[in-house]
């Protein structure tokens, strides 16, 4: 009889089932019906059979059962017909000097297959330039002084104190140094016109687009300041307002505060560049996506040869000849999308890692004509639903074979053995 803590102890310190293998092998309540009405069918003619039920015994069993459900789960995460839709394509700008797309991760089907997208303008900040002024004298008299400065709904005071020494250029440098240190969401900076020896405050938003019932992005209120230095900065001066971003989408016009847009919260899109021409975008396979799936069914696959041969048994036999025997009929075809098989009966792929490789490979999944998917499939199903198949046993009674009378409790504790996963 199985011993639950032995099992317990196995799940709890030998074995974390993959991310994908737990999220494919989630099921529908038809499902474990099914897996039950398939352990009846498969006992109504099974012998009932005497274990030697030892710890390595049953955690050699679960793992078998847990390998097969990774193999099946990997397979069919690599289907080119399992609805997957964008979740293994990625996007592709035909000019990625004017528009970048990607895909998000949990991109959902409703983005329009054909996408054109055609700049106008893109969002810009907000730029103001103060009176140029004659870099290495004092134009100001010495004294306390404020600067305010409002960025959208937030109000900044700034206090100087300008000394006999000071230079109308270390004025606009404290200045600068100070607004930037604060990060209110401004970038200020010295353009200095070294023909004429005079130099300018420079303020730029670090926002672009128009704000929202604004002008502006930032502005200056000199009304309520005493000594404010505003005036004689020159600052005021908008030489560029903020303006929207726009764009058409498939011959409709739109606009936006940013030139990162998103597409039903699916694609993420940067406007780079203005254009004359439509930039199109569209979805081509993820080759790093299905590249990590082709992966992870290779070492489902020699996962289940290593469990095989590395047990001394004839059950463990049986196992690598059903599983290589999957290989073995489709070598042809294996061979074909560069994957080969070594003398231990391990899988590898060969040749180079592009998108024209793996989606060759993809093809043998298919499930409308593939019949390599539907041979792990049946192989994998036999072995998730018996993996006690595999165990060296001793037949005790033969089954009644002119009746149909199961008995799913008394076979069922080697039958089917723990869907832990069917949830």
């Amino acid at each position: 009889m199985v011993n639950l803590n032995n099992v317990y102890n196995y799940y709890s310190t030998q074995f974390q089932p993959t991310k994908s293998s737990q999220k494919s092998s989630s099921h529908k309540k038809d499902d474990l019906k099914t897996v039950y009405q398939n352990i009846i069918k498969d006992n109504q003619h099974s012998p009932l059979y005497k274990f030697t039920f030892s710890d390595h015994i049953q955690a050699y069993a679960i793992g078998i059962k847990e390998a097969a459900m990774s193999l099946e789960a990997d397979g069919d995460a690599l289907s080119t017909d399992g609805g997957k839709g964008l979740s293994e394509m990625k996007a592709i700008s035909s000019d990625e000097r004017v528009v970048y797309a990607k895909l998000r991760d949990d991109a959902s089907e409703e983005l329009p297959e054909n996408l054109t997208i055609k700049v106008n303008s893109l969002a810009t900040n907000q730029t103001n330039v103060g009176h140029y002024l004659p870099s290495g004298e004092l134009s100001i008299k010495p004294g306390n002084y404020i600067f305010g400065i409002a960025v959208n709904n937030n109000e900044y005071t700034f206090n100087m104190t300008i000394h006999d020494n000071d230079t109308n250029i270390n004025i606009q440098k404290n200045l600068a140094s100070a607004i930037n240190e604060n990060d209110i969401g401004v970038r200020a900076s010295v353009r200095s016109n070294r023909m004429d020896g005079t130099s300018a405050l420079v303020l730029r938003s670090d926002d672009v687009g128009k704000p929202e019932d604004k002008d502006l992005i930032f502005k200056f209120d000199q009304s309520y300041l005493e000594n404010d230095i505003t005036e004689f900065l020159g600052v005021e001066q908008v030489v560029t307002p903020p303006t929207n971003a726009e764009f058409y989408i498939n011959d409709t016009l739109h606009t936006a505060v940013s030139n990162q847009i998103s597409l039903n919260h699916s694609m993420d899109i940067d406007l780079l560049a203005t254009s004359d021409k439509e930039v199109q975008v569209g979805y081509v396979p993820d080759e790093d996506k299905l590249s990590d799936k082709i992966a992870n069914f290779l070492q489902s696959y020699n996962t289940l040869i290593d469990i095989s041969r590395g047990e001394n048994q004839r059950g463990a036999s049986k196992l690598y000849h059903d599983v290589t025997g999957i290989v073995s009929r489709h070598k042809d075809e294996l061979t074909a999308a560069g994957i080969v098989t070594d003398d231990s009966g391990h899988l590898s792929r060969t040749g180079e890692d592009d998108l024209f490789s793996i989606t060759r490979i993809q093809s043998l999944f298919n499930d409308k004509i593939s019949d390599f998917h539907k041979d792990i499939s049946r192989t994998t199903g036999h072995i998730t639903l018996n993996p006690l198949d595999y165990v060296d046993k001793v037949v005790v009674t033969y089954p009644n074979t002119t009746g149909t009378y199961p008995n799913p409790y008394n076979p069922s504790k080697y039958s089917g053995l723990l869907f832990n996963d069917y949830r």
